[in-house]
């Protein structure tokens, strides 16, 4: 997905390049220190050249007797745009006599210390990290904050037009120049207050993850709506960024300047120097010499960078065209129906399946296994008939046999893809005929079970949690049991599984009410996410023609329901979503086909879903506008498009787990995008390259003994680093780390 996985090395070693040249340049830094024993003041130029800085220990050093001292202790260091960079000269002294040390810093994206105990910023990072020296056998240390304030003038426009996705992933009119010095100072000065200038996008409360491309900046604006220029300013603990932009050269003149993109550099120093905690942003504006605002929204920044592909299908993609249409203003045109991929550090979707060549080529509706090694998709022109691609070998697709054609169609697939539990509910699509049944996803033979048959014949949706022990369904059709009674369409159902001897087991119901379809297990496969059917069109689980839906949770243990009100758009039971034109009234019931990826990030699980709800001022248009053989998307932004939801880890049941949503980067602006699967890369084999343990088949990413590269292979350390494999939490480095789905996972953050 368009979210930027930087290693920490590589992130380092971009050094202080862009970012408004906030850390290069005429002038001296500043470094002061805290009040206090050994506190002390550092400036100069000495750049430090490397992350451990390994240094050489003096012959004759002290015994362990020998009282050790570091100084400065604690200092601030205060990077400031168009100045050098300040460093800080540590030192160590025993019994009072200077002696030579090894050093390290703890924290490489903060900065650097030479073998002479020179501390260095990488002027991209602001935070508290550890300096430590180590003296024969003792070890001492002290922090060090850096603290960053950058100003820009002025972004880069992007040299060529923008993509599929818009401007930066995002949409818009990309990135404004420099504002004259006129409109700097109105901006810099006291703005008046202006009721009707509101956010629209993004929200407020949003928690976002590292390495996300930066959000498009969207607000409702009244008498400075035809803004001459606006300021940007981000605020975190020990962070400050302040951006001047004129209206980008794309925005016709005399139209609203209402919406601007953070530029990238400034959104990956801000998140990461507020990574655990809070950021702040504040939008004013300036219009004919009277600046207006500000307005302002603080959001939550996770630890953690997310994981995984997200695999969703598109009707009115430019990526493969198989179906004639006519858009209503007469054009012929030809869009395309297929499955698409968002993968990490893209700015425009990967084609899965589907082709140019007619409706025969044509591949939307599909399913994915959570390690993301196999996706089963239905054939556009006979949806009886079903594929399946090999996602670790170039999308190979290799078509089912005609007898098993009609019934692998929204097959609930084991976590490997080995097997899955096949859809036998009346969706939308059709192929759903026959009785529920296990089935070999590689010969598409039916599997002998027990238990399951007996109780279910016709089961909606099923999906089986990461650990492949558990699956849910709605319970469409069966005599059940006398605890669960018989299916009606109206409880959603988890049974435990065992797939050593296939038996299905422990029904219980975890919810019941109007119909429950797309459930999706949390990582910790103790609760789940799904979609509640509000309002139906005559079809079941339908996303179009006035069907509504809800996003709820329940625990599988006690079954307490609960709706997900936060992503949905509701907060203390009121919408906090922007209204506007075109039907947008109910958009909190706009919320369909949930998945949570298999891992967890930043201590949070990470939930995609569709959602029909206005996009800021892009996609405004009525709700119901998604298909173009109904709609005209040959200009208009459809509102049907993928979102992103935080979801807290350990909530009490009845209580709302999730955040508000963000807008999913990198998608298709004129397409119809919807049924997100949320899984993880294809695992890597020993011997490659590797940033973190997930992405390597063995489990385990460590450093190569003879090289120092990080590379897949047999576990070497005595404990397992953050995404290594796990039992339990013992096996962890970090003893604050949660064994979550079999890997190393950080804490939920303090709430």
């Amino acid at each position: 997905m368009a979210f930027r996985r930087w290693t920490w090395l590589l992130f380092v070693s971009l050094l202080i390049a862009g970012l408004a040249g906030a850390c290069s340049g005429s002038g001296s830094g500043v470094a002061t220190g805290h009040h206090g024993t050994g506190g002390g003041a550092a400036s100069g130029g000495s750049s430090g050249n490397g992350g451990s800085g390994g240094g050489i220990l003096l012959d004759g050093g002290p015994d362990a007797a020998s009282s050790l001292e570091i100084t400065p202790a604690n200092p601030v260091v205060v990077v400031k745009s168009g100045q050098a960079l300040p460093t800080v000269s540590f030192k160590i002294t025993s019994n009072g006599t200077p002696v030579g040390a090894q050093w390290l810093v703890n924290r490489a994206e903060i900065g650097s210390i030479d073998k002479s105990g020179v501390f260095t910023p990488t002027g991209k990072v602001a935070g508290q990290a550890t300096v430590e020296g180590t003296v024969g056998t003792q070890k001492v240390s002290t922090t060090v904050t850096v603290q960053i304030q950058a100003t820009e003038n002025g972004g880069t426009e992007p040299a060529t037009s923008p993509g599929p996705g818009g401007y930066e992933g995002v949409g818009g009119e990309g990135i404004g120049g420099a504002v004259s010095g006129g409109v700097q100072t109105a901006l810099d000065g006291t703005p008046t207050a202006d009721p009707t200038m509101q956010w629209l996008y993004p929200y407020d409360k949003t928690v976002f993850p590292l390495g996300l491309l930066a959000p498009l900046l969207q607000w409702k604006a009244g008498p400075g709506a035809v803004a001459d220029g606006i300021l940007v300013h981000l605020s975190a603990k020990n962070y400050d960024y302040k951006g001047y932009f004129a209206r980008p050269a794309a925005l016709p003149a005399g139209q609203p300047f209402v919406r601007h993109v953070i530029p990238q550099m400034a959104w990956d120093a801000a998140t990461h120097s507020a990574a655990g905690g809070k950021l702040t942003v504040d939008v004013t504006v300036a219009a004919g010499g009277t600046a207006y605002g500000p307005i302002s929204e603080t959001w939550a920044i996770a630890q953690g960078e997310l994981k995984g592909t997200v695999y969703y299908q598109s009707y009115g993609t430019n990526l493969a065209k198989n179906y004639p249409t006519k858009a209503k203003n007469g054009q012929s045109i030809i869009f395309g129906g297929a499955t698409l991929a968002i993968k990490p550090g893209a700015t425009a979707p990967t084609l899965v399946a589907g082709s140019d060549g007619g409706p025969a080529q044509c591949r939307v509706c599909h399913s994915v296994s959570a390690d993301g090694s196999r996706m089963i998709v239905q054939h556009g022109d006979s949806y009886s008939t079903s594929s399946s691609y090999d996602l670790n070998n170039g999308y190979t697709e290799t078509p089912y046999p005609g007898s098993t054609n009609g019934l692998l169609g929204w097959m609930g697939m084991y976590p490997d893809g080995s097997i899955g539990l096949s859809n036998t509910a009346p969706l939308p699509g059709g192929a759903n005929s026959g009785n529920t049944n296990l089935y070999d996803l590689n010969s598409g033979a039916a599997l002998t079970t027990t238990g399951l048959t007996s109780f279910v014949t016709k089961a909606g949706l099923p999906a089986f949690s990461p650990d492949g022990k558990h699956v849910a369904f709605d319970f469409y059709q069966g005599p059940g049991n006398a605890t669960t009674g018989a299916g009606d369409g109206k409880k959603l159902v988890v049974m435990d599984f065992d797939k050593a001897t296939g038996a299905f087991s422990n029904a219980r119901v975890v919810y019941s009410g109007a119909p429950p379809g797309w459930p999706s297990f949390l990582p910790t496969n103790d609760s789940l996410v799904f979609e509640k059917e509000v309002k139906s069109n005559g079809e079941l689980f339908a996303t179009r023609n006035g069907s509504e839906g809800e996003l709820w949770w329940t625990d599988a243990a006690t079954g307490t329901a609960h709706p997900l009100d936060e992503a949905n758009g509701s907060s203390g039971g009121s919408m906090y979503l922007p209204t506007g034109p075109s039907n947008h009234g109910t958009d909190t019931e706009l919320g369909y086909e949930p998945t949570v990826s298999p891992i967890t990030s930043g201590g949070y699980a990470w939930m995609v879903f569709t959602s029909r709800r206005l996009y800021g001022s892009v996609a405004t248009v009525d709700p119901w506008c998604s298909d173009p053989r109904s709609c005209d998307l040959s200009s208009a932004v459809t509102p049907k498009k993928l979102w992103v939801a935080a979801i807290d880890l350990g909530a009490a049941p009845g209580t709302d787990p999730s955040h508000p949503a963000f807008y999913l980067p990198a998608q298709e602006l004129l397409a119809g995008n919807s049924r997100g699967f949320w899984v993880v890369d294809p695992c890597k084999a020993d011997g490659s390259t590797c940033s973190s343990g997930d992405q390597c088949c063995g489990g385990y990413c460590q450093a190569d003994p003879n090289t120092g590269a990080l590379t897949c292979g047999s576990k070497t350390n005595k404990c397992a680093n953050l995404y290594d494999k796990c039992s339990t939490a013992a096996d962890c480095c970090d003893q604050t780390n949660r064994c979550i789905n079999g890997k190393c996972s950080q804490p939920s953050p303090p709430q």
